[in-house]
């Protein structure tokens, strides 16, 4: 069974497409050796500064210091408005010789003007916590799993879910990307009519770097990229804020 799959990028397109417009998609990036492949697709446009979706692929690599393989789908989007919480997703299938395959599914908002957005997070979580309940899941268990871990540099807004499953979840992890997209779509447009200050784009630009110091420092998937001497640059591409301002 492939996992993740070509469509989940399409979900996603198609809600950059309704936002940025079809014209806002820069040409597919890809980067690729003998053990790893790349493709990032990006959207850019006047509400969403910089969305992304990226596949990338590690075949007979070393996982946490394990042979190992790994497929990994990942969204990120990024509004151009501080005051608006940009979207996290990703997911992997992981196969390595110490802890045998499974699969790792985290998503979340980021915060990006250190302001509380309880009602931008209240929905995300609501939505989250309807689909774990249809399939068995305790929300509360996956949604602790991510708290008090300093996320993105402590701007995660810890209202999504982290998990690690297996195939037979797969169902549940797809109707939860399936929701989560028109759920961040009902957010955009909350938020539509917010007018940000300076400040907020002052601490924009301070969450954005402390987000990258975490990405470089402290992500495990950027370990992961290191381990199997995958250039900074893919994930600079794939996941990191548009600008960034010391």
């Amino acid at each position: 069974m492939t996992y993740p799959k070509e469509e989940y990028a399409g979900n996603l397109q198609e809600l950059y497409t309704q936002i940025n417009g079809a014209s806002s998609f820069q040409p597919m990036q890809q980067f690729e050796s003998d053990r790893w492949s790349a493709r990032i697709y990006r959207s850019s446009g006047k509400t969403l500064e910089k969305a992304t979706c990226s596949f990338l692929q590690i075949t007979d690599g070393t996982i946490n210091g394990s042979p190992g393989s790994i497929s990994r789908f990942e969204a990120v989007a990024y509004p151009e408005n501080p005051k608006i919480p940009a979207l996290f997703i990703m997911t992997d299938r992981t196969e390595t010789e110490e802890m045998g395959r499974y699969i790792v599914f985290y998503s979340d908002l980021i915060i990006q003007d250190r302001k509380s957005h309880q009602r931008e997070k209240d929905l995300f979580a609501k939505v989250a916590q309807g689909v774990c309940n249809h399939y068995g899941h305790t929300f509360k268990e996956l949604n602790e799993f991510i708290g008090g871990r300093g996320t993105f540099g402590g701007n995660a807004g810890e209202c999504g879910l982290m998990g690690f499953f297996q195939e037979t979840d797969i169902p549940f992890l797809e109707d939860l990307m399936g929701k989560i997209v028109p759920t961040y779509k009902e957010i955009l447009e909350l938020n539509q009519n917010e007018h940000p200050q300076k400040e907020d784009h002052e601490n924009m630009h301070a969450s954005r770097a402390r987000f990258i110091e975490w990405m470089i420092l402290d992500s495990l998937g950027t370990k992961i990229l290191r381990e199997n001497n995958i250039p900074l640059h893919v994930i600079e591409e794939s996941s990191f804020p548009p600008m960034v301002e010391y």
